[in-house]
């Protein structure tokens, strides 16, 4: 009896055990996909929220510079030293009271622009109202003082603070005038700062609706900003950040960091912290962590589904895989092959073999494609080296190759969303495509060209030594299609104006002409 039971026990066949087995490798390997994914998925959301938390900075950053790089202009006129060293000419008064108020009539943002004699007397003012008004006395005024000693004939940048006078919101800067070594008096600038920071607060993060952002002094804790206007002057209150911040201020060097902690009104948020340790704020970007995760869950329920659909389908496509996979890796290595001979193709064709960056014909290509409107401006800077031929000459063939690589280099390090062509011999383009037409957009630019002008005008090291390298650099706008005129308006522009100074960039606006 019991032999009859065994010979009527079915065995599995061999594609049935490989199929169970496929599909409890399937279960263990969604299972790890859920976990692996989500982890991901949390670390991308984190890496999202840093990303932002750095370009908001680095606007802050650039915002404040350019106000640096304003006073710093400002204070180079003679009209200023000569009206310090003689306050009782008529004359003198006259010119550097001119000078104050129509180098301010091109200041955009500005709450104020004035002389001051080195008991913090007002001598010109845009607003002559406050001529003769003492700014700072006592006490105030020997930290004023200490603090011209420790910039050391450089930029004092006393932070963003609230204008005593009109309630608003600035960034207030200083630098001292000399006589030789001997103070004679200071010059102040004051830049509102809302606008600025209004703009940051409108720019989005994708799927973090209820995104928010505060700059906090990390020595005092005070709130230079905040979507909340009720708490700007204000000391934050959150132990979370007072601990991040009392961390952060001994640091010489930026830090960025993720944390997740109860805001005031105990809502769990994640937040990134950019330290900005040349001024010494802390920017924050907070939103409610479900937000910030509701992508990681949204996956965890999408991969399980997708995972039964595997399950269902493996055990019909996975001995017809095996055949296929063969075929298909013989098809990847022949495609590989093609597109490798095709990107060796693309690159000698398109890229200028000496200085590595994109060459003329690239430029021709790239401007048939560009497209510019009113809320997408197109800038292009055009860098000419003066004089390489008689650099060449000189110096030799090696030293121009030196300097025509080393113009690559620095282009592509100043414009980071760029795109530098070699479109001469002597000559580059940059083409930089705006995603909106803020002032903060064109003053992003405008800095990015001078950081550019900066590091060329360093004397360059070459074969035969260290030599100085002079540039023709204009940059023009346009909100129209891009076209070849771009270059011609460039030329001209360089050739008319020619050798560049520091601090100084031809522009025109096309869209005038």
């Amino acid at each position: 009896m019991s032999n009859s039971k065994e010979k009527t026990k079915k065995k599995l066949s061999p594609i049935t055990w490989i199929l169970i087995g496929l599909l409890a490798f399937m279960a263990i390997l969604i299972t790890f996909m859920t976990v692996a994914v989500s982890k991901i998925t949390a670390r991308n959301a984190q890496s999202n929220m840093e990303t932002v938390a750095k370009e908001r900075a680095k606007v802050i950053v650039d915002y404040v510079h350019w106000a640096e790089d304003t006073l710093d202009n400002f204070s180079h006129a003679s009209d200023i030293k000569n009206y310090l060293l003689d306050q009782e000419n008529t004359d003198c008064y006259k010119a550097a009271q001119k000078y104050t108020q129509e180098f301010g009539a091109e200041v955009s943002d500005l709450e104020g622009l004035y002389i001051c004699d080195w008991n913090a007397k007002t001598l010109t003012h845009i607003n002559p109202d406050t001529i003769g008004v003492v700014i700072r006395e006592g006490d105030r005024l020997a930290q004023l003082r200490d603090a011209f000693e420790a910039a050391d004939d450089d930029i004092y940048n006393a932070g963003i603070l609230i204008s005593p006078n009109s309630g608003n919101q600035v960034v207030s800067i200083y630098k001292a005038i000399y006589d030789g070594r001997t103070p004679i008096g200071f010059v102040g600038l004051a830049i509102k700062t809302e606008n600025v920071l209004s703009d940051i607060a409108d720019m989005n993060i994708g799927g973090l609706q209820s995104s928010t952002y505060d700059l906090i002094n990390a020595k005092d804790n005070i709130y230079l900003y905040s979507e909340d206007k009720s708490l700007i002057g204000t000391v934050c209150e959150v132990p979370d950040i007072q601990n991040i911040n009392s961390e952060l201020v001994s640091s010489t060097e930026d830090v960025t960091s993720y944390g997740e902690f109860p805001d005031a009104t105990g809502k769990k948020m994640a937040s990134v912290s950019d330290y900005i340790s040349e001024y010494g704020w802390t920017l924050f970007v907070n939103a409610p962590s479900k937000e910030v995760y509701s992508m990681r869950n949204q996956l965890q329920i999408f991969i399980l589904i997708f995972g039964i659909l595997i399950i269902l389908l493996v055990a019909v496509f996975g001995l017809i895989n095996a055949h296929q996979e063969s075929i298909n890796r013989k098809l990847g290595n022949q495609l590989l092959k093609n597109e490798a001979t095709e990107a060796s193709l693309q690159t000698a064709l398109f890229n200028d073999i000496l200085t590595e960056v994109k060459n003329r014909v690239a430029f021709g290509e790239d401007l048939d494609k560009m497209q510019a409107d009113e809320k997408h401006p197109c800038y292009f800077a055009m860098f000419d080296i003066s004089e390489l031929a008689a650099i060449n000459t000189h110096f030799g063939n090696d030293a121009g190759d030196v300097v025509l690589c080393n113009t690559a280099a620095a282009l592509t390090k100043a414009f980071p969303d760029g795109t530098v062509y070699r479109t001469g011999d002597d000559e580059f383009v940059v083409a930089v495509r705006k995603e909106d037409a803020s002032t903060v957009a064109h003053n992003q630019v405008v800095n990015e060209v001078k950081n550019a002008q900066r590091d060329l005008f360093e004397p360059q090291e070459t074969p035969i030594g260290m030599i100085n390298v002079g540039y023709k650099i204009g940059l023009v706008r346009t909100t129209n299609e891009p076209s070849t005129n771009v270059v011609s308006v460039l030329k001209e522009m360089v050739n008319i104006s020619g050798r560049s100074t520091l601090g100084q960039v031809e522009f025109v606006d096309m869209d005038s002409m």
